[in-house]
């Protein structure tokens, strides 16, 4: 006889977290501003997209106070002047700094033709001037010869 099989339960997928976490309708009313505090809003929402530091699209059911994101720490974040602290903290300029390093290393072009043999004539240069030379190396190879034989008379299994 075969056994019944309890339903399961479909899984809950990222968006249905995502959707839950979230409230519909605007996180900012920029009709209760004035035009000269809404200018002001979208100056400071300007510097702060350059930090990496966006307005939130809805509202977060985690934290409903929060109009803003950090997409470099990822946090939430009350207001512009919370958001201006933010951005002057150790960890946040850190993480920008790594982004911005990276980004410029991704546009490097390659090296060209001549900067390649310059690097190459850079690299003859030190090793004429400090790496061996054929004596050196002579002498170094004849050191070597010299102790093998010696310990294969002292230890003679080897």
């Amino acid at each position: 006889m075969k056994k019944l099989r309890k339903p399961r339960r479909s899984r809950r997928t990222r968006k249905d977290e995502y959707d839950q976490d979230e409230v519909d309708g605007p996180v900012i009313d920029e009709s209760v501003l004035s035009a000269k505090e809404l200018l002001g809003l979208q100056q400071a929402e300007e510097r702060l997209k350059r930090d990496c530091v966006y307005r939130l699209k809805k509202q977060s059911r985690s934290y409903p106070s929060a109009k803003y994101t950090c997409k470099l720490c990822d946090v939430l974040i009350e207001s512009v002047a919370f958001a201006h602290k933010h951005i002057k903290e150790k960890r946040h300029k850190k993480s920008l700094k790594e982004k911005q390093e990276e980004q410029l290393l991704t546009a490097l072009p390659p090296p060209t033709p001549s900067q390649i043999q310059a690097i190459g004539v850079a690299i003859e240069n030190v090793v004429q001037e400090f790496g061996l030379n054929n004596e050196d190396l002579e002498e170094r190879l004849n050191i070597k010869i010299v102790m093998e034989n010696l310990l294969r008379q002292k230890l003679p299994g080897i």
